[in-house]
Order: C-alpha cells, then structure tokens, then sequence
C-alpha cells in the first residue's frame, strides 16, 4: 500500500509539472487560476536592465487629463514602490484606475491611459557609486511610452507589449529580410492566449514610437 502511495504521489506530482511545462510553452490559460503560479516555470526570467514606473491617466470629455492613481495610503511590501507598480503585464492598471474613479468625483471620462515611464537602470546607483562608474555627470533620460488602454469600467480596450520587447520587435520590423520572412510564414502553435475574445490578448497596434522624452 505504501509503495503504491508514493508512486501515485510521484506520478501526480510529474503530471502537474508537465502540465505546467504545456501550458507556458503554449500560452494555454497561464494565468486563469492562482494556482497556476506553483505549476508555471516562471523562475528565473532575467533581470530588466530597465526601470519601470506605470502612471494611470484618465481623460475627460473635455480633453483634461487626471492622475487616476490610488490617492490613499496603501501596503507597499518591497522598498518604496507602490503596488500597481509591480503590474507588469498592465493587466490590471483598468481595474485600478476604474477604483479610483468609482470613488471619487470627476467629469465624464472617455478612456484611461497607463503610461509607462522607462528609464535605465543605472540611474538608480547612488552618486558614490556613479562617479566612480561614470565620468560623466548622472543626468537621468526617461521614456514615455502607452502601455495599455483601458475603459471606464476597467476592461481591456488595448494592451501593447512593454518597453524592452517593444524594441526588439521595432528592431524586427526594421530588417527587411525578417519582414519578408515573417509575411510568409505562419505559426504552428496557437492558443486562447492569442485569441480575440481573450480580454488579456496583447495587440501590437501599428508600430508605436515613444510618447517623448524627459530629462
């Protein structure tokens, strides 16, 4: 009885692993359940050598914009960055900024925007560590880029693919010979993760170009 528990046991456990290895390598239904996070490989997905801020944007009938982001103080579990930050797919900036509107007083508002503010990640050393780094002075670049658009009710309107991939895929589109191959190939695998009815489905819209640029 004992020998066929501990095989059950293994074969389960092998099972659920090769189920987790399916659906990340096919995209089917990674993040529909929060146990998902104990099945998917998603250990050790590279360090960004970018920095990453969202800023939340409502629009308003009349063309003035607000910040829509959460006013009240709030846990804040790694170092001084506040939540929403740590929503890297921009999956959930909508529901965020929807909250927000829901408890506070504003003119009708068309659309929110989540703007992400990108700078290098080597304006983060401290001045010590600069001078000894850089000769020459910290004067920090920021890039301001549309991460997502989203409805007043919080829902998924357009979502695009953050900064570090949005350049390689600008890098892509700007070789003739991949722009060739990419028109006449078509992919093997798909999966809901691709699909239209998927409000979370990721849709490179044109080829955008940073909003500007901040010193």
């Amino acid at each position: 009885m004992k020998r066929r528990l501990i095989n059950l046991f293994i074969a389960g456990y092998l099972g659920l692993l090769g189920y987790g290895l399916f659906t990340h390598f096919v995209g089917y239904k990674t993040y529909s359940h929060l146990g998902m996070y104990f099945l998917v490989w998603d250990m050790f997905c590279g360090w960004d050598t970018f920095e990453n801020r969202h800023h939340l944007i409502a629009e308003g009938e009349s063309g003035q914009y607000y910040d829509v982001s959460p006013p009240w103080p709030e846990l804040r579990p790694f170092g001084a960055d506040r939540r929403f930050h740590y929503d890297h797919s921009a999956v959930y900036c909508g529901r965020i900024a929807a909250n927000v509107l829901r408890q506070t007083e504003h003119e009708p508002i068309v659309r929110v925007l989540a703007v992400d503010e990108v700078w290098s990640k080597k304006y983060n050393l401290p001045d010590s560590l600069w001078e000894r780094r850089y000769e020459e002075p910290r004067e920090k670049r920021s890039y301001y880029y549309i991460r997502g658009i989203y409805e007043t009710n919080g829902a998924v309107a357009q979502r695009h693919l953050d900064w570090t991939n949005h350049l390689s895929y600008q890098a892509l589109i700007d070789n003739p010979r991949l722009r060739e191959d990419i028109s006449r190939s078509r992919p093997y695998l798909t999966s809901d993760s691709f699909s239209s009815s998927n409000p979370y489905q990721i849709r490179q819209v044109g080829f955008l170009r940073p909003m500007g640029t901040a010193r």
